[in-house]
C-alpha cells in the first residue's frame, strides 16, 4: 500500500515519502481530489491538476488517463541519504505539466523516470483474459486458456507465487501443484543459468487434465538423477509438452517419457540417451508427436502399446535405437507415421506386430539403413507408401555417410561429430 502524499500548498510541491520508489498517476489524482476536498475554506488555493481520460472504449479496454499539474505544482521523491542514487517511477498513464512546464522537482540521490503511454489505452483484466483468448485461439491445438505460472530451475524458489517470471518456483512439482486439474493451465519454463543451458535433475509427474508445459527449447535439459520414474510420466488427458532435451538417469532401465493419456501432444523434444524406451505409449488415443529428434536410445525410439489409436507421428526424426517406431499388441488401431526421417537402427525402422490395424506409414517418410530391415508388417489393413529408398544417388551417399558414423562413433571422434551435425540439419530440414 502506497504512503500518503504529501501536500506543501505555499511551494506547491506534491512529496512522494520514503520509503516508497513508484508513484501511480490514478493514486496521484485521487489523492489530490481529496487535498482539495480537505481544504479549509474550500478550495483556498487554486486548482492543482486536471485529469482526463478512462472513457470505456468496450471489450474491458479504456481510454488512457492523463493527469496535468496545473499552476506550478510539481510532484517530488523524497530525497534519499546518499551515495548510491535511487531509481524511482511514474507510471499508470500520461503525466504533464501545464504549458510543457515540468511536472518532476529534482531531489537528492533520485533518478525519476516518466514511463508515458505510448496508447492511450488501458488493459483492464478483462482485457488481459480476452487477449489470453485470442492469442491461444490462433493454435492448432491444446490451447491454454487458464491461469499461468512460471518455473525457474536455476533461479526460482518453491516458496514463490509462480505467477511472474521474477517469483518463479524452482522445482516442477511446486508449479504442478498450483495448477488446477481440467482449467487449461499452462507451466512455462524458464532457462536463466548464466552458463546458458539450465540442467533439471528431478523426474516430471503430470496427473493433471488440460495442463500444458512449455520450455524454452534444448538450453533446457532434464537429466534426472533417479532411477525410479521415467524423466517426464503422464498420465493425464489433454497435456501437452513442448520445448526441452530430454535423457533419462545414467543407469537403470526408465523412458524418457511415458504417456498413458488421450489427447497428449508432444512436439519440438530432443530425446537421447534413453536407458529404456524414448517414449512408450499406450492406452492413449489421439497422440501427437511433431518435429521431435529420438535417438541413442537402448530400447526403441518410439514404442506404441496396447489400446493405442488415432496417434500422428509428423515431421520426426529417429535413429540409432533398437526400433525406430515399434507397434505390439491389442487394440491398436489408425495410427498414422508421415514425413518422418527413420534411419540406422539397430533392428527395424518401423515394426508392426500381429494383430494391429489400419497403420498408415504414407507421406513422404524416408525410411532407411535399419540394420534388420526398414519396415516389417505383421499387422491387418496396414499402408506402406514407397518410402524414399533403393539403389539412387541419395541412398548410396547415405550409406557412405552410415560406414562413416558407424566405424567412428566415439564421444568426441570425427564421426561422431558428423553425426551429431546431420541430426541437427536433419531436424532443421523437417520441421521448415
Amino acid at each position: 500500500m502506497p504512503q500518503t502524499l504529501l501536500f506543501d500548498f505555499p511551494a506547491q510541491i506534491i512529496t512522494v515519502p520514503l520509503p516508497d520508489t513508484t508513484l501511480d498517476l490514478q493514486f496521484l489524482i485521487n489523492s489530490i481530489r481529496d487535498a482539495e476536498d480537505d481544504l479549509t475554506p474550500g478550495m483556498s488555493y487554486a486548482k492543482i491538476a486536471d485529469a482526463f481520460g478512462k472513457q470505456d472504449l468496450g471489450g474491458g479496454v479504456k481510454v488512457g488517463i492523463t493527469v496535468v499539474l496545473l499552476n506550478g505544482w510539481r510532484v517530488m521523491f523524497a530525497a534519499r541519504p546518499g551515495p548510491e542514487t535511487v531509481s524511482v517511477s511514474i507510471t499508470g498513464g500520461n503525466f504533464v505539466g501545464e504549458a510543457g512546464a515540468n511536472p518532476v522537482a529534482p531531489s537528492l540521490y533520485t533518478q525519476v523516470t516518466t514511463t508515458q503511454s505510448s496508447s492511450a489505452t488501458i488493459i483492464t483484466p478483462e482485457s488481459d483474459t480476452n487477449l489470453v483468448y485470442l492469442v491461444e485461439s490462433l493454435r492448432n491445438s491444446h490451447p491454454a486458456f487458464g491461469n499461468v505460472f512460471y518455473w525457474d530451475p536455476y533461479g526460482g524458489n518453491d516458496t514463490n507465487s509462480g505467477l511472474t517470471p521474477s517469483t518463479a518456483v524452482k522445482t516442477f512439482a511446486a508449479g504442478h501443484a498450483l495448477a488446477s486439474s481440467g482449467n487449461g493451465d499452462v507451466i512455462f519454463c524458464r532457462s536463466t543459468d548464466p552458463g546458458g543451458t539450465t540442467t533439471v535433475n528431478e523426474t516430471l509427474v503430470i496427473t493433471k487434465h488440460n495442463l500444458k508445459l512449455r520450455g524454452p527449447g534444448d538450453n533446457v535439459k532434464i537429466i534426472p538423477s533417479s532411477t525410479s520414474a521415467p524423466t517426464i510420466g503422464i498420465s493425464a488427458d489433454n497435456v501437452e509438452v513442448s520445448g526441452f532435451y530430454l535423457e533419462t538417469a545414467a543407469t537403470g532401465s526408465q523412458n524418457a517419457m511415458t504417456i498413458s493419456g488421450n489427447n497428449i501432444l508432444i512436439r519440438d523434444l530432443w530425446i537421447g540417451n534413453s536407458r529404456g524406451h524414448g517414449i512408450a505409449v499406450s492406452s492413449s488415443a489421439r497422440f501427437r508427436l511433431l518435429t521431435t529428434l529420438i535417438n541413442n536410445c537402448q530400447g526403441d525410439g518410439l514404442h506404441f502399446a496396447n489400446n493405442t489409436s488415432q496417434a500422428l507421428v509428423s515431421k520426426c526424426l529417429i535413429n540409432n535405437s533398437v526400433i525406430g517406431i515399434a507397434l505390439f499388441g491389442t487394440g491398436l488401431t489408425s495410427n498414422v507415421i508421415e514425413n518422418c526421417l527413420i534411419y540406422q537402427n539397430s533392428t527395424y525402422g518401423v515394426d508392426i506386430g500381429t494383430g494391429v490395424e489400419n497403420t498408415a506409414l504414407r507421406s513422404g517418410n524416408t525410411i532407411t539403413g535399419n540394420i534388420s530391415g526398414n519396415t516389417r508388417n505383421q499387422g491387418t489393413g496396414t499402408y506402406i507408401e514407397t518410402p524414399a529408398g533403393g539403389a539412387s544417388e541419395t541412398d548410396i551417399a547415405s550409406a557412405v555417410w552410415e560406414e562413416v558414423m558407424l566405424s567412428h562413433n566415439v564421444a568426441g571422434s570425427a564421426g561422431k561429430m558428423l553425426q551429431v551435425i546431420r541430426n541437427k540439419a536433419g531436424l532443421a530440414a523437417i520441421k521448415r
